[in-house]
């Protein structure tokens, strides 16, 4: 048995387990249910502020110099359609795929389960104002 079968099945048995980060995101990944995410600790404001995150770490890698807050919403918005036809479909089916850093943070961001996705560069704006 893995290690990762083991833990999970300690914490069925409701023993106190540290799961490793890339445990937690697959799990995370796999639940479409909020309720799954609850029982993960993970309330919806938490959840948002983790999509959020993601998401500011992958403008952070877009941006170049002199770039306003709109053209960076804009650069953002191209980059998450990108990802969303090219890599999401296939990191979703469990591939393993190069990505770049601001593609590593996209797929973070659409591992949050429960939350919207944020495609427009207007409320991509919004976010990047708020940060």
């Amino acid at each position: 048995m893995t290690a990762a079968v083991e833990l999970l099945l300690q914490a069925a048995n409701g023993a106190p387990v540290q799961l490793p980060p890339e445990l937690a995101r697959r799990l995370l990944a796999c639940s479409n249910d909020s309720a799954v995410c609850d029982c993960l600790g993970l309330s919806l404001p938490q959840r948002i502020r983790l999509r959020n995150a993601a998401l500011l770490q992958a403008a952070q890698e877009l941006v170049t110099d002199g770039d306003t807050t709109w053209q960076a919403a804009q650069r953002l918005a191209r980059a998450v359609r990108r990802f969303e036809l090219a890599l999401l479909p296939a990191l979703r089916r469990g591939q393993v795929l190069p990505l770049t850093p601001h593609e590593s943070s996209l797929w973070r961001a659409y591992q949050v389960s429960g939350t919207r996705h944020l495609r427009s560069p207007r409320k991509l704006y919004s976010l990047l104002q708020i940060s």
